[in-house]
């Protein structure tokens, strides 16, 4: 009798589990059913918030749903990737990381999500080249200028960039190691608010991404210095690279990558991989990406291979870190 009773309840959990293992396929089989949420950590305007806009264009067309940029800035883009860590992984909030993200885990010992372990890498978007500029007020026009001004007036010449953390803050950081100099960076939370103010001479220098800058260097309001690429940047060619200037070594792209919450099925993560590596041979696509400066990434392009570089570079910046006694501002 118990026996029974025994494979009854068996029986009754088993076919009680079909439907939701049913249903946990069935969605990720006609993933996606509705609009999804792209989230950045950066204000309207800057180079992060014109990258999400054009995935989120042609993402759609590929997914067959809208994309939608949801800007949520905040503590260096922090308030995102964790809003985005505690959302349901079902494959409808995705996060639109940067490599700063890699150097936070350092940064803020207390974040409340963890990069490696509450974040699912799902694949690189883009790499741009990094840009070193002034305003048309400042007597700065080359890299030697900077290097003379910042020794003579040690702790004077300030260098803004889009963040606390950031690759322009850390391109500061490098700079000055380099050219053994001393300057005063501003954290912005974006780069727009930081390009207003290099117009407007209330900071010297920002070392930002080329699409970003590229609407202000075609308007003649702000010039750029030096590339921080290995090679000159085909939508400002007359710009040397730093190692052409004598500083040999800040070659320093910055990538952009998508990233899930944790527990997402992996046919969604798949179904989203081979959706943005699909975009990346889309003609219209190509020609955004080489009018506004991005670079779409190498292949292959995986969720393994991006997870491997998130924990190469968290493990990189962590000796820069430290090194550079880098804190939250």
């Amino acid at each position: 009798m118990h026996s029974c009773i025994r494979e009854l309840a068996a029986l009754t959990l088993i076919g009680s589990t079909l439907p939701m293992a049913a249903s946990a396929s069935e969605a990720a089989t006609t993933y996606p059913v509705r609009p999804i949420t792209l989230v950045i950590g950066f204000t309207p305007g800057g180079g992060t918030d014109g990258l999400a806009r054009i995935l989120a264009r042609y993402l759609a067309d590929e997914l067959g749903q809208k994309v939608l940029v949801e800007n949520r800035p905040g503590a260096a883009s922090n308030v995102a990737a964790e809003h985005v860590a505690r959302a349901v992984p079902d494959g409808y909030t995705l996060y639109l990381s940067t490599r700063s993200n890699t150097v936070h885990k350092t940064m803020y010992p207390h974040l409340k999500f963890d990069l490696g372990k509450d974040l699912l890498p799902i694949g690189l978007l883009a790499t741009v080249p990094n840009v070193i500029l002034t305003g048309e007020r400042t007597p700065i026009k080359y890299v030697r200028d900077i290097v003379t001004l910042a020794r003579t007036y040690p702790a004077t010449v300030t260098c803004a960039s889009s963040g606390v953390g950031s690759t322009g803050h850390l391109l500061c950081e490098l700079f000055q190691r380099e050219t053994d100099t001393a300057m005063v960076h501003v954290a912005y939370r974006g780069s727009a608010p930081g390009f207003v103010d290099l117009i407007g001479g209330r900071v010297d220098l920002l070392f930002g991404v080329l699409p970003a800058a590229l609407p202000y260097i075609q308007a003649g309001s702000v010039r750029p210095v030096a590339v921080m690429s290995r090679q000159r940047a085909s939508a400002i060619p007359d710009v040397p690279t730093v190692d052409e200037t004598g500083i040999v070594g800040l070659n320093l792209d910055t990538w952009f990558g998508l990233m899930a919450p944790a527990g997402t099925p992996p046919d969604i993560t798949r179904r989203l991989n081979d959706s943005i590596n699909a975009i990346f041979l889309n003609p219209g696509l190509q020609r955004a990406f080489t009018e506004q400066g991005y670079v779409a990434p190498l292949q292959p392009n995986t969720p393994e291979t991006f997870g491997t570089l998130i924990s190469t570079e968290i493990d990189e910046w962590s000796r820069v870190v430290k090194e550079r006694n880098i804190k939250p501002g």
